[in-house]
């Protein structure tokens, strides 16, 4: 099963991740990367960022996931 569909059946709460909600419907794939790593996770996020989204955060978010959606 994929965890876009296990996040669904499952129900879980979205996480804050640097003032911003990473809901497991929409992100299934960081949501699973908040709960194991969450420190890891924000390091990525702000590295990724800074460096290619002018330190947006959500942009980030919606790039990494993509990412690692299709990569």
């Amino acid at each position: 099963m994929s965890k876009r569909k296990e996040a669904k059946i499952n129900k879980e709460k979205p996480i804050k991740i640097l003032d911003e909600e990473v809901d497991p419907d929409n992100m299934p794939i960081l949501y699973h990367k908040a709960l194991a790593n969450p420190v890891e996770l924000e390091r990525q996020l702000k590295s990724i960022a800074n460096a290619w989204h002018e330190g947006s955060i959500r942009s980030a978010m919606l790039a990494l996931e993509s990412d690692l959606e299709h990569g």
